[in-house]
Order: structure tokens, then C-alpha cells, then sequence
């Protein structure tokens, strides 16, 4: 199993923290990781994206050309990746921010209310924390609890305030997509 994921969207919505989440919780879980970060000079507001890779075997590149996920926090991002996902992957995009008309009919599409849904618990900022829940109910790579460890090892300190709740976003975000569970990638 090797499974390439690209995760998008602008500096700030924490697409780093999240490539950073999935490729630790794939340590967790003994599996091999890369985690490819890339953003503009302005960080907070500019362009930010990741690549992460989780395999049960050595990866041999961190580069991505096809990806077997991606991950989008905003419109201007789906623009630049959704062309590069492979045919047969999945598009998991938040849906409060941004909709998507004329997609690519080769790819499984998920929308996902991440930023209604982080609003609700006053987690404003949190919405990568819904898409990390739906990726992983959706996918099937990563088990949930390997999730919460990840997140509770590598919460910055002066965000540690925030772990419960964060927890409780993932969690929402699995339980919209439980039934879409193991969709293959």
C-alpha cells in the first residue's frame, strides 16, 4: 500500500499541520512517510500546500505527480491540483467555502461543510481538523486513534488549548463521511 496525497489551500488554514498530522500518525503506525511542504514567502494569507505519502513499503521520491488524494481548502487551489489527481482518486474539498460545477467525472468528489462544521464548535480555524476526520474515514490509510496521538504529540505548546477540541472536528468530520468508509484509493 502507497498512497500519495496533496493537500491545498491558502497560509494560515493549516494544510502544512495537516500533511504534518497524517505522515506522523503514519510513523505511529510503523508505516513509511514523506512530508513535502511548500509555501510563499507571505505564509499567512499566501499560497499553502503539502505533499505527504504513506506507505507500508519504502518511498522512493517525495515528489508527486499523480496523487492519489487531494485535499482543498479554497477555490484557487482546486484550480491548480484537481488536474494533477489520478483517475479513480478522491477529491475532498470544503464545501462552506467554496462549490465545484463541471468536475472531472473520473474522480470520487466529497464535499465537506469543514468550516460550518469548525464554526459550530468555535473552532474557527480549524477546519483542516474536519477534512483530517473525513480523509480518514474515507480512505481508510490511517486509523483514527493514530490520529489523536499524532495530534497530542505534535500540537504546538501554545496550542494545546485546543486539542479536545480539535479532536472533537475530527471526529465530526469521520462521523459525516463513516458511511463512505473505505472508498479505495
Amino acid at each position: 500500500m502507497e498512497k500519495s496525497i496533496i493537500i491545498a489551500g491558502s497560509g494560515g488554514q493549516g494544510v502544512l499541520f495537516l500533511g504534518r498530522l497524517l505522515t506522523y500518525a503514519g510513523m505511529i503506525e510503523g508505516k513509511e512517510v514523506t512530508w513535502f511542504p511548500s509555501y510563499g514567502a507571505e505564509i499567512r494569507g499566501g499560497t499553502a500546500n503539502c505533499t505527504a505519502i504513506i506507505s507500508d513499503e519504502m518511498i522512493g521520491s517525495p515528489v508527486i505527480s499523480n496523487p492519489d488524494a487531494l485535499i482543498v481548502m479554497n477555490r484557487a487551489s482546486y484550480d491548480r491540483f484537481s488536474e494533477r489527481l489520478k483517475p479513480g482518486g478522491i477529491l475532498i474539498y470544503d464545501s462552506s467555502l467554496f462549490g465545484i460545477d463541471g468536475h472531472r467525472d473520473d474522480i470520487k468528489t466529497i464535499a465537506v461543510p469543514a468550516s460550518t462544521e469548525a464554526a459550530s464548535l468555535k473552532g474557527t480555524k480549524s477546519a483542516n481538523m474536519v477534512l483530517t476526520g473525513a480523509f480518514i474515514a474515507v480512505s481508510g490509510v490511517l486509523g483514527i486513534n493514530s490520529i489523536y496521538n499524532a495530534l497530542d504529540k505534535i500540537t504546538p505548546s501554545h496550542r494545546k488549548d485546543f486539542i479536545n477540541i480539535n479532536k472533537e472536528l475530527i471526529q465530526k468530520g469521520y462521523n459525516l463521511l463513516e458511511d463512505k468508509k473505505g472508498i479505495s484509493i
